[in-house]
Order: structure tokens, then C-alpha cells, then sequence
């Protein structure tokens, strides 16, 4: 499996963030996307986190506030220079974008398992390829955890608690926005049906082995 962001990799910034823009419009106008939300194929599994969890609702009071503040302060800076409160209108403007791009971005890009490893996507904050050799450990988590903020860590859940941790034996390279790179070998997920997903993970390799 491959995905449009990851592609970024191979691209130093600026260009980086500028392609992760050109991503951001084609997911807000649903442009070249569609096989990224395709149906479940033989050999890959498909796993949503936004039914469920609370992504799409802090993404909409994120673009509300926008709206809100974004009125609000235009109209005062608009006393003291136009100018400047054009450039704040077309800021906001391209914030309330952005903000509904990611909300529909975490429709359009589940997380996929398949016989290779884990297509882990969470809108287009992150993206991550974890090639199934790398992995250590996939554990469903029932108790709360606290936040662990670490160079090594992805927190991949937002607006949710994590109900997946990903352990790597390897850190893998992974794509926030703006083209961002971070190498994480622990991953943090919220998923709607983390059970489903962790038998997904496995595979037997032979009739009395279970292999991660």
C-alpha cells in the first residue's frame, strides 16, 4: 500500500509543505482521492476512527471559532488598517478551509491492514507506513493513559483517548502537516473497533504460530 502523503518523503522542504497544501484543496474539493476510500479489497482491511470518536466534532469547533474570533477581530483591526485586516480575513478564511479539508480528510483516509504491514492515517495530521517485520506489539488499551510526550511517540488520537498502542521494533518515518517528518516507534490510535483491528494485525504463519 502506498498513500499521497507519504510521497512527501522523498521531497525536501519548502516544496514539502507546499505539495501537503496541494493535498489539503484536493481532499477539500474531493479531487483524485476517491481510491483512498475504497471498499475493503481482498488482503486489506479497513478501519475508520471517526464514527465513533470526537475528530470531526473538535475539527468543526475549531472551524467555528475561526468563524467567531475571525469576525470579531477583522472588524477591529479594520479600524486601524484595511490592509491588514484583508490579510487577517484571507488568513482566516484559509484556516476555516483547512479545517473543514480535515474533517472530511478523516472520512476519506482510514487506516488499512493488510499482508505487508499498517497504513496508519489520522485526517491529514498523520501518516505513517509500518512494515509488518517492524512490528512489536499491537495492544488494545481499556484504561485511560496519560499523555506521553516524547521525540519517539506519535499521539495519533485527537480529541479522543487512545484505544490502540502500536509498539515498533524500528522507528519509522511519519508525515504530519505542513510536510513535518518525525520517526516514532510507539503510536498512539483511536479506533472504532480496536479489537477488530488487533486480530487484523495478526497472521498465521504456520498452522501452530502466530506471528505479529
Amino acid at each position: 500500500m502506498t498513500d499521497l502523503v507519504l510521497d512527501l518523503q522523498v521531497v525536501k522542504q519548502p516544496l514539502r509543505a507546499l505539495m501537503y497544501e496541494k493535498l489539503v484543496l484536493k481532499h477539500l474539493f474531493g479531487i483524485g482521492i476517491s481510491h483512498l476510500c475504497a471498499p475493503e479489497t481482498a488482503g486489506i482491511r479497513v478501519f475508520t476512527y471517526h464514527r465513533n470518536g470526537n475528530i470531526r466534532t473538535i475539527l468543526g469547533v475549531i472551524g467555528f471559532l475561526v468563524i467567531v474570533e475571525g469576525i470579531a477581530i477583522d472588524f477591529f483591526v479594520a479600524t486601524k488598517s484595511t490592509k491588514a485586516a484583508i490579510i487577517l480575513a484571507l488568513l482566516h478564511v484559509a484556516m476555516l478551509l483547512y479545517s473543514i479539508a480535515l474533517i472530511k480528510a478523516s472520512r476519506q483516509r482510514p487506516i488499512c491492514v493488510s499482508d505487508d504491514g499498517i497504513l496508519v492515517r489520522t485526517s491529514l495530521l498523520y501518516c505513517c507506513w509500518i512494515p509488518r517485520s517492524t512490528l512489536k506489539s499491537v495492544c488494545v488499551l481499556d484504561k485511560e493513559v496519560e499523555r506521553v510526550n516524547a521525540p519517539n511517540v506519535l499521539w495519533c488520537a485527537l480529541g479522543d483517548q487512545p484505544n490502540v498502542m502500536i509498539e515498533l521494533t524500528d522507528a519509522q518515518g511519519a508525515v504530519l502537516p505542513f510536510g513535518i517528518m518525525r520517526r516514532a516507534d510507539c503510536l498512539y490510535l483511536y479506533l472504532d473497533s480496536p479489537a477488530e483491528f488487533s486480530n487484523a494485525t495478526r497472521y498465521v504463519e504456520a498452522p501452530d504460530q502466530i506471528v505479529m
